[in-house]
């Protein structure tokens, strides 16, 4: 019990203990073939309120249900070798698909191609705000291993150029409006954790550190906001497995990190399409009205968003690595922001098509997209 879910917290701002109210809990079927599972939720009197019945078939047994499935023995073997146990109980990834780790000893380069498809999408970008009249700015969120290396086992040793550094390279020089997190980062770990001990996620107090580095960045090309002050926010430390610590064997590994609550929120979801990942659609908005921001990002982004939902009178966050011409201007944004993940830079992704991708990849997942 306890879990977090700041989702939950977002929906019901006013109501306290929503942000933690998750439950987490291993289910797996006693042998193989159809397995059914029935939740049940029994209160303190005693009253009993029946909460879902899930239904699997055991992977290599007639069809498997897509929505929920089984992990195989072999399955949690090869999820536990992606983590890379480091110094003083920490946990970073290894063996993804963007290898992390030859991108800090630098055996992974971006490249002359991949330098060269950074630029044309670059140039693309700042073509594109400009057509539309908006402010964009682009902001690397850095990989935990480049925030941490003093943590990471003796045997990696951090190279000084990576893939990002020729990213920002490029960038200097069509004098993008790029910044890399670790500018500011990096300086403010001494005080407190800016990541989760067994999460590849930074946690919410490095999301703030970073989303004041977007307001500078913001307030020096003109931009007039609301900025959220320390003052109005409350700290929550926790321990929970994380995406590192769950996949350890033979059992998870606890962790710190910690949550944040916004006092005064005033911002209410008016749109969810609740979609897994890519093609994940929020929209956010004030009751005034006004100054309007789409976000496009990863999975680091949503630690942002308790932020900037508050910052802007309209925040819309997008699941994607692409920028969408299209979206800002049904949005009628004033302000875009770009969050790659500084691992993801090896792959330069494609804005060709880029709305009709996406509607794609919403649509394909049975959710609701909301430009039609």
């Amino acid at each position: 019990m306890d879990q977090p879910r700041p989702d939950v917290g977002e929906a019901f701002p006013d109501h306290p203990g929503t942000s933690e109210c998750g439950f987490l809990a291993l289910l797996r079927p006693p042998e193989g073939g159809d397995s059914v599972i029935r939740l049940r939720v029994v209160f303190d009197d005693g009253a009993k309120v029946d909460l879902a019945t899930l239904t699997s078939v055991a992977e290599g047994e007639g069809t498997i249900n897509p929505d929920l499935r089984w992990s195989s023995v072999a399955d949690d073997e090869r999820e536990s070798e992606k983590v890379l146990h480091g110094k003083n109980g920490w946990l970073f990834l290894r063996e993804d698909s963007n290898n992390i780790v030859g991108q800090q000893t630098g055996v992974v380069k971006l490249g002359s191609e991949g330098r060269a498809k950074w630029r044309r999408t670059l140039e693309d970008r700042i073509a594109a705000s400009e057509q539309l009249g908006v402010t964009w700015v682009c902001l690397v969120v850095p990989d935990k291993e480049s925030v941490y290396p003093e943590h990471l086992p003796e045997s990696i040793l951090p190279a000084d150029q990576r893939p990002v550094h020729e990213f920002l390279e490029v960038a200097e020089g069509l004098s993008a409006p790029v910044v890399y997190g670790l500018d500011w980062l990096e300086p403010a770990k001494a005080r407190a954790d800016l990541y989760a001990t067994t999460d590849t996620h930074w946690n919410y107090r490095g999301a703030y550190i970073t989303y004041r580095a977007l307001c500078d960045q913001l307030a020096d090309q003109g931009v007039d906001f609301d900025l959220i002050e320390e003052d109005r926010l409350r700290w929550i430390d926790l321990e929970f497995e994380g995406d590192l610590g769950s996949k350890v064997l033979p059992k998870p590994i606890m962790g710190r990190t910690v949550r944040c609550e916004v006092a005064g929120s005033e911002s209410q979801l008016t749109f969810d399409n609740d979609v897994q990942n890519h093609g994940w659609v929020k929209r956010f908005e004030k009751p005034s009205g006004g100054r309007a921001c789409v976000v496009f990002g990863e999975s680091f982004s949503y630690h942002l968003l308790p932020f900037l939902k508050e910052t802007f009178e309209r925040l819309v966050f997008v699941h994607t690595s692409m920028f969408i011409p299209k979206i800002v201007e049904r949005e009628r944004a004033d302000v875009v922001l770009s969050l790659p993940l500084e691992r993801f830079l090896v792959r330069p992704p494609d804005d060709e098509d880029a709305f009709a991708k996406l509607r794609e990849t919403v649509v394909r997942k049975g959710a609701q997209f909301p430009w039609g």
